[in-house]
């Protein structure tokens, strides 16, 4: 044949063409099959080509929440779910996995996680410029506001950042999260504002972390993250970073639009603002970060104002504002990060412990149990456990125990994750055409603390755990005709066999076992050293100093769940329904159709005067009458005010009360577009503080850093209330700005006086050109562009157009003189100058544009420019006509606001209503809210104070405070909240007391 071969050429050569052709064949499929499957390609050796067809039979299939077949089969083909229920026949080649007594779930999915992030997750900031002393800031750079919301100008825009493409290979966090059952996770950008598009990645053991995504930008990751950085870059506040993330949005929808029209604009790219788009489509759900209770509210104004399709990723503290939570309508991601037991040391130091703190010990296991109650979607995740392995299964199970059905647990970990994603037809269900992600367990993983995970499958590939290897060797036996129970617990089982007990001593991965049971030790006994494998018992067994031989049992019978046993502790009350957490908390008080206040002396600041045992008529939360003799109507509540004195409702005209995650955007010398209502701080303890010193309004203002800062919040202190339930309805729009040292000295720029002035006429001209854009394109909208929108100028517009007034930080007088002088040229509206130290010296000036002046009672020289300071001024300014107020600036000071305005009797010899002007109805004007409160007359809110003694003396208490008809604070009910915290404490350190303490590390 060789020589034939040989001596034939031309066969040879078709022979060898074949060859090469077949060859060719062979690598075409090779590379077909490489690219359809994204394995790696050809580098030597046999491919792994290994069908994947498994079939597991006899277990009880979970095919969703609350459908469930008791001896179900599941088949899974390549990776997906082929079949799944009763009476399924197992096709020929498939693996089978005999599992009786286990119970098969879809596969896990966690929409918070960590892993396969690289880090770290922000840059460090750019060093400081050697010639600068170490402590001063650089100053930067001027720009305008749609440059800063640039993905190129601030390193916490980073929507366009796509984790998929950034994974890296974590085996071992991967392997924790898998045998956990957790077989999808969302790999979770952890830094900055819009923080980029998470990938939803399966935690198999694929050797590449880029082939283990199940779907690439799977949501928009956001969080009202601050910068802590010292170096100042925005946003150094909530409020700039809830601005932050609106102007970005507004200036994605503008570029989506822009780019969509024809003609010869030009549009820059912008890598950010492109990622933002499906999320203005809804297309791309927004998961959002949370740092406390209160910004679910913050998060649903954010989605109502631009459509997003948000899901909150909570803190664990829900539970307190279970209803405000609700009406967002906001599904929730729980966390399981309940807190230890606080160390109480003796006695002393358990009065160190907030009573906050040793609530939310209590309640945190019950979070997911009173939101599902309320009917708040959820879902769970094991993100921020310190030790997830040995913490999430006890801690969920824990949460089941508080209430939480464990059908709506199971939900929470599949049905409700895959919903929020859009994919229901891949994940979350064991249904046909779902991607094969099953988790065996053998016992109840919700109920009982002696479940295991035993064997995974992520997309179809089987992962045994140790569990599955070292298998729980209770139930019933067949051994050589006899019949075994083997019961007690998995890590201590117990053979029961003739009578007696037979203790299983572990060695390794095998369990050895000595007969007869409960007997001694008998020389020709039998020794069994055997290793459960499933559903056989495999080893070896020895009588006496005998042969070994093979020995073998098979499992006829799983062993009987076990029920969770009756807890001995008490049980935990729900959370309180008032509100904040710790001491003081309050419900919303009732509010009496009618109320009579009887025989007070009346101070009604209004023209009536001040009024000698008079009367105070209250409908509806609405003063109807006041004077004497008033009649009681049938049903009043009367309160007999004999001896007592009535105000109205103090009012600070300058606060930074409430006001959550700072109180000034360092990020820019212009922040106008930054809201203190987005920030408002409904837990500040000075709320109820101050209202015990008879506030009952305050306008909150952004600091003193920026020459334009932020726009301002009238509030009323409605103790109890959420952060939105604090807002004065109906108060004029204002905003502050601020002139002086510190703007030059620690605010971002400008570094001078005169720098300070140009910078306000450069901002106001670009808010004219701005609002001319508008007006030309609203004019003819064909043919000139509509121009993105600024919020900073926005506001500013609105500043020139006089609806939004001016509340300026200032105190030497040349400022003030310039402020005037610009003020007159431009037309705006000085609602006050706020401190206004010098204001005396220029008081006709400042009338003359209808401004107020809200200064200090008695501060002078506390820094340079107030040298010239003088206690006298507040009366020296009042009496050349500026309407004129005195304010606190500080949480303590705004307590006693009373004996503030009395100050001005010996500073300046006002009258004593004049004086309380100061506080109440001056205020009020300077607010733009004195139709509605600052005095007592018909038709006003009823905002107002019961003092015990004449208001402007230091003897004087708020007895009770007022605020729209209902008391928010009375000194019977101050005694009565301090005796219920002093008994909730009591309990609680006696809880904590009580309960186990974790091993030693």
């Amino acid at each position: 044949m060789v020589a034939g071969f040989v001596r034939c050429p031309g066969l040879m050569n078709r022979l060898s063409s074949l060859r090469h052709a077949a060859l060719a064949g062979l690598l075409v499929f090779a590379a077909l099959a490489t690219a359809q499957t994204g394995a790696e390609p050809f580098l030597g050796g046999l491919r792994d080509n290994t069908p994947r067809w498994h079939a597991i039979t006899g277990a009880r299939l979970v095919l969703a929440p609350g459908q469930v077949v008791d001896n179900g089969t599941l088949v899974m083909k390549d990776g997906v779910i082929v079949a799944a229920g009763a009476n399924v026949p197992v096709p020929a080649g498939a693996r089978v996995w005999s599992l009786p007594g286990r119970t098969v779930h879809a596969g896990f999915i966690d929409l918070a996680s960590s892993l396969g992030v690289p880090g770290p997750f922000l840059p460090a900031p750019p060093p400081r410029p050697a010639q600068l002393p170490a402590l001063e800031t650089p100053p930067l750079a001027p720009r305008p506001m749609s440059q800063r919301s640039s993905a190129s100008k601030s390193r916490f825009l980073r929507a366009e950042q796509d984790m998929a493409a950034q994974l890296e290979s974590q085996p071992e966090p991967a392997r924790t999260l898998r045998e956990l059952g957790l077989l999808a996770v969302m790999a979770t950008p952890q830094a900055g504002v819009w923080r980029g598009q998470g990938a939803l990645v399966a935690t198999g053991e694929a050797g590449d972390a880029k082939a283990a995504v199940i779907t690439p930008r799977a949501a928009q990751h956001l969080a009202f993250e601050i910068n802590r950085l010292p170096d100042n870059a925005w946003p150094t506040s909530l409020m700039g970073a809830i601005a932050m993330a609106r102007q970005s949005l507004h200036d994605a929808r503008w570029q989506r639009a822009a780019a969509s029209r024809s003609g010869a604009e030009r549009v820059e790219a912008n890598a950010t603002l492109a990622a933002l788009a499906p999320v203005l489509d809804a297309r791309q759900p927004v998961i959002f970060a949370a740092f406390d209770e209160q910004d679910a509210p913050r998060l649903a104004r954010l989605r109502d104002e631009f459509g997003l399709r948000a899901v909150l990723h909570g803190t664990g503290f829900e539970y307190r504002r279970v209803q405000q939570v609700l009406a967002t309508k906001l599904p929730v991601i729980v966390p399981l990060t309940f807190p230890a037991a606080p160390v109480l040391a003796d006695p002393d130091g358990a009065l160190d412990v907030p009573l906050a703190t040793l609530q939310h010990w209590e309640q945190a296991p019950s979070n997911a149990a009173v939101l599902h109650r309320a009917g708040v979607p959820l879902a769970v995740t094991a993100f921020g456990l310190r030790d997830a392995r040995t913490q999430f299964w006890p801690r969920l199970r824990e949460a089941v125990r508080r209430g939480w059905p464990a059908e709506a647990a199971l939900a929470a970990l599949t049905t409700a994750p895959a919903e929020w994603l859009g994919e229901s037809a891949r994940l979350g269900t064991l249904a046909p055409g779902r991607i094969a992600n099953v988790v065996v367990s053998r016992g109840d993983l919700f109920a009982s603390d002696e479940a295991v995970i035993e064997l995974l499958f992520v997309d179809g590939r089987p992962l045994p755990t140790e569990a599955f290897e070292r298998s729980d060797p209770r139930g019933t036996w067949a051994v050589d005709g006899e019949t075994w129970q083997v019961t007690g617990s998995a890590a201590q089982p117990k053979l029961q066999r003739d009578g007696g007990t037979c203790d299983l001593q572990p060695r390794g991965r095998e369990w050895i076992v000595r007969l007869p049971c409960g007997k001694a030790a008998e020389a020709a006994g039998l020794s069994i050293v055997a290793e459960p494998r499933g559903e056989l018992w495999v080893g070896t067994a020895q009588q006496g100093l005998g042969p070994l031989r093979a020995w073998q049992a098979k499992r006829v019978a799983a062993a009987p769940a076990a029920s969770a046993p009756a807890s001995e502790e008490a049980p935990v009350p729900p959370p309180r329904a008032s509100y904040p957490a710790g001491a003081f908390g309050i419900g919303t008080p009732e509010r009496p159709a009618l109320l009579l206040v009887k025989n007070a002396t009346v101070w009604t600041q209004g023209p009536a005067g001040k009024l000698a045992n008079a009367d105070l008529l209250v409908r509806e939360g609405r003063i109807a009458a006041v004077g004497p003799n008033l009649a009681a109507p049938a049903g009043a509540w009367v309160i007999d005010a004999s001896g007592k004195h009535v105000t109205p409702g103090l009012i600070d005209a300058h606060s930074h009360t409430a006001i959550a995650r700072s109180v000034n955007e360092f990020g820019a010398a212009v922040s106008a577009e930054v809201r203190v209502g987005d920030a408002l701080d409904a837990t500040d303890i000075d709320l109820y503080r101050q209202l015990a010193g008879g506030l009952t309004t305050a306008n909150l203002l952004h600091g003193s850093a920026n020459a334009i800062g932020g726009q301002s919040q009238v509030i009323k202190l409605r103790w109890g209330a959420s952060a939105d339930g604090l807002r004065f309805e109906g108060a004029q729009p204002a905003i502050k700005f601020a002139l002086g040292e510190n703007v030059k000295n620690w605010g971002p720029r400008p570094a001078t006086r005169m720098g300070t002035e140009q910078l306000l006429r450069d901002r106001f001209l670009a808010a004219q050109e701005y609002a001319a854009a508008w007006r030309a394109h609203r004019a003819s909208p064909k043919a000139v562009p509509e121009p993105r929108r600024e919020l900073q100028l926005e506001t500013l517009v609105e500043i020139l157009e006089r609806r939004r007034a001016v509340h300026i930080h200032s105190y030497r007088a040349d400022e003030i003189l310039m402020f005037v002088r610009l003020a007159q040229e431009l037309n705006i509206e000085v609602a006050a100058f706020q401190h206004v130290l010098e204001g005396y010296k220029v008081a006709d000036a400042i009338a003359s544009i209808g401004a107020g002046g809200s200064t200090f009672s008695d501060w002078w020289n506390y820094k340079m420019e107030v040298t010239d300071a003088i206690p006298f001024n507040g009366a020296l300014m009042h009496r050349a006509g500026v309407l004129t107020s005195f304010n606190s600036d500080d949480g303590e000071l705004a307590r006693r606001m009373n004996t503030e305005a009395a100050k001005a009797m010996k500073y300046g010899r006002l009258s004593e209503t004049e004086a309380l002007a100061l506080v109440t109805i001056n205020p009020a004007r300077q607010l733009r809210v004195d139709a509605r409160t600052g005095s007592l007359e018909a038709g006003k809110d009823a905002d107002f104070v019961i003092w015990n003694a004449h208001p402007l003396s230091t003897y004087a208490k708020a007895e009770q405070t007022w605020i729209d008809g209902r008391r928010y604070f009375d000194l019977e009910t101050d005694r009565r909240l301090r005796e219920e915290a002093a008994a909730e404490r009591a309990r609680l350190v006696t809880a904590v007391l009580r309960a186990p303490r974790p091993p030693a590390a």
